[in-house]
């Protein structure tokens, strides 16, 4: 999937301090730079991941957030075999910072920078990077990313690249047309597994994933449903033939299941070797992550224990497994090109904060010329010079958001700053 170079934006030249007291780097503003780090089970163990997505929480994320000023943005997509981190920092370097920082240090994490990382969340949102390509329930983790995204920026860079990947997602890809999932999946292997007629499948969890694995299993299967908050509806119930039992009777319902597929959130490996009938064989399917299953059970006689990290080589998910899409590749482009765009903004702001540096400079020489001054002829003043100001830097603000990478960019945009921070001579 080919994309225009997406680097970190610098500028240089003589500058201001930032507006926001934050400052500036010497010679220019700090960079805008997009890195992302992902940890995933194509990259990494399942006992790693789980450890990792323990560790790694919107609260614990937030917390880091607000004490790192070398951060514009921060966003955290965890979907059930992955784990992704992605930022927009000041400069280039906070990247392998944060990777040495985080849980089981950097070995553990992939390091994307650039327009690699628009390209990646393109692919993890349409699919193309699970066990099914158009997979629904991923687009969806990243839809709840994109409304998470933490930033100091004022037009939020991170949200507008997982909002753009869950539009193409929807557009190439509708959910009418998802004809496979984790869940479906897991169903189709959970059938050739079983060996006798409508067996019984307890079905942990009744969020979507849950309550897709029981519509999937319902044409072979007797269905029990086992919620922690809030039940499946009567109709869906009704249409699959499913019952629904609360966790507290998850102990009564495992007795006479055949398999057992967990969905949950609980993420506490809630269900135990105790839970496990051992007088006849067992299959057990843990789709959560951290994982809802003991791994000890593997101990226990005439059980199967299938993990994330089983179904997953069971489907060898790979990057590039999926045919080329060259309509996906032109909605990654136009995504590429408007965050250029983006990141531009050091420069923008910088040219503004230097040509309102440059105004109040010749305001103030020229009060000696213009004697005392009412408050509305102040007010007259003021607003005109704004008003040129203005005028006059919104073309080289546009042109500066739409040059490409660059060099030969990041001469012109220099010297436009300080085009416009120079101050003529006294008169």
């Amino acid at each position: 999937m080919a994309s225009a170079p997406l680097g970190s934006v610098r500028a240089g030249g003589s500058l201001l301090t930032s507006s926001d007291g934050r400052g500036t780097a010497p010679g220019g503003p700090a960079a805008l730079s997009l890195f992302g780090l992902e940890c995933s089970l194509g990259t990494t163990s399942i006992d790693a991941l789980e450890a990792i997505a323990r560790e790694t929480t919107t609260e614990s994320l937030a917390a880091r957030f607000a004490r790192s000023p070398g951060l514009e943005e921060l966003a955290l997509v965890t979907t059930c075999h992955r784990v992704e981190i992605l930022g927009l920092a000041r400069d280039a370097g906070e990247a392998e910072r944060w990777r040495a920082s985080l849980p089981l240090g950097g070995t553990a994490w992939t390091l994307r920078e650039g327009a690699e990382v628009v390209e990646h969340v393109f692919s993890v949102a349409t699919g193309r990077e699970s066990l099914a390509v158009g997979e629904a329930e991923v687009r969806g983790q990243v839809r709840l990313a994109a409304g998470r995204v933490l930033s100091r920026h004022p037009r939020p860079i991170l949200r507008a690249i997982l909002s753009a990947a869950t539009a193409a997602a929807d557009q190439l890809y509708p959910k009418s047309r998802a004809t496979r999932s984790i869940a479906s999946v897991a169903a189709v292997h959970l059938r050739s597994w079983l060996d006798r007629p409508r067996p019984h499948v307890v079905v942990v969890g009744a969020g979507v994933v849950g309550r897709e694995v029981a519509r999937s299993v319902a044409p072979y299967a007797r269905v029990t449903i086992v919620y922690h908050r809030r039940p499946p509806s009567d109709p869906f119930l009704r249409a699959i033939g499913a019952e629904a039992v609360d966790g507290r009777r998850l102990e009564e319902a495992a007795r006479s299941a055949d398999a057992i597929v967990t969905a949950a959130k609980f993420g506490d490996r809630g269900v135990r070797a105790s839970h496990i009938p051992t007088d006849r064989p067992v299959v057990l399917i843990d789709l959560g992550m951290p994982r809802n299953i003991d791994p000890a059970v593997r101990a226990l006689p005439n059980v199967r224990l299938v993990d994330l990290k089983e179904l997953h080589d069971l489907e060898r998910p790979a990057p590039g497994r999926a045919p080329p899409d060259a309509s996906l590749d032109d909605h990654v482009q136009r995504c590429t090109d408007r965050i250029q765009g983006m990141l531009a903004e050091p420069w923008v702001a910088t040219l503004y904060r230097s040509a309102e540096a440059t105004r109040l400079s010749e305001l103030a020489t020229a009060r000696r010329y213009l004697g005392e001054l009412t408050p509305a002829q102040e007010a007259a003043v003021d607003r005109l010079t704004r008003r040129l100001v203005a005028r006059l830097l919104g073309p080289a603000a546009s042109r500066m958001r739409s040059l490409p990478p660059g060099a030969a960019s990041e001469r012109l945009r220099r010297f436009t700053v300080e085009l416009f921070s120079s101050s003529p001579s006294d008169p």
